[in-house]
């Protein structure tokens, strides 16, 4: 049986996110389409909406925690509320005090 050496499965996924990108821009094609790289969108410091997560790690009234491909989004506030979830997006609502994205 032939083992495979650890990382080469993330170095074939680099890949194709570069595949993918390369030929979202030959067809002029936003990359953020085709990507699977996390979407942030804030509405001032109220809302926060964020595309292709992964999983909610950790919710509560003070802290948001959300894994995506590339990381973990840490959305931290006041009185923070999930205001609508989907398998592709989530929005939190609350007062918003910081936005950190560690890989």
């Amino acid at each position: 049986m032939k083992r495979r050496k650890p990382g080469k499965t993330a170095k074939r996924k680099k890949e194709a996110v570069t595949v993918r990108e390369k030929v979202a821009k030959m067809l002029e094609i936003p990359e953020e389409v085709v990507s699977d790289r996390p979407k942030i969108t804030t509405v001032g410091r109220k809302e926060v909406f964020v595309e292709n997560y992964r999983g909610i790690i950790e919710f509560t009234n003070e802290i948001v925690r959300i894994n995506s491909n590339y990381g973990i989004i840490t959305i931290s506030g006041k009185n923070m509320k999930i205001r609508e979830i989907t398998n592709e997006d989530i929005i939190i609502i609350g007062d918003i005090d910081n936005i950190d994205y560690v890989v």
